[in-house]
């Protein structure tokens, strides 16, 4: 059994690992040398953990967490984290775009389409952020994403939320 399973074999909540993720500091007691050689992603990735693991609805914390195992190329994470957040935010037009930018991200076409429509009909309307997303670039040749984005285009801007 590992430190990471309960008496039953099972992954105790919260320490799921993630093959896209590079692994992180072993939790133990903070010792100046150790926190030297730390990454700076990595100390702010632990800092929100923790302030998660004391509050799991945390708002901004949750946004934060996400955008930097986002940047740190945790991309499994990043997306359960942004499934977190569409559960807290769902009527979030930014919640869910950055969901369907995770889902595009691990190459799940189907979820990213469905989630990127669903940000547009909530009001999400940044077409030219849309364009040069480089978590959507699996998208680009899918008729869905093009069709997604000529509907975005010839929307009246009246009917946009800003």
């Amino acid at each position: 059994m590992s430190p990471e399973q309960d008496s039953s074999g099972s992954e105790k909540p919260g320490s799921e690992k993630s093959e896209d993720c590079p692994p992180q500091f072993a939790a133990s007691p903070c010792r100046l040398a150790d926190l030297v050689r730390r990454p700076q992603i990595d100390f702010e990735i632990d800092f929100f953990e923790r302030i998660l693991s004391r509050d799991p609805n945390y708002l901004e914390v949750l946004a934060n967490l996400g955008e930097l195992f986002s940047r740190r190329g945790c991309h499994r994470r990043a997306l359960q984290v942004d499934q977190r957040l569409a559960q807290l935010r769902p009527q979030d037009p930014v919640v869910a775009y950055n969901l369907a930018c995770s889902y595009a991200v691990l190459r799940q076409a189907p979820e990213a389409l469905d989630t990127l429509r669903r940000a547009i009909e909530l009001g999400y309307d940044d077409l030219e952020h849309m364009l040069g997303d480089p978590d959507l670039a699996p998208l680009h040749s899918h008729p869905e994403y093009l069709r997604l984005l000529q509907e975005l285009d010839t929307a009246p801007v009246n009917t946009r939320v800003v």
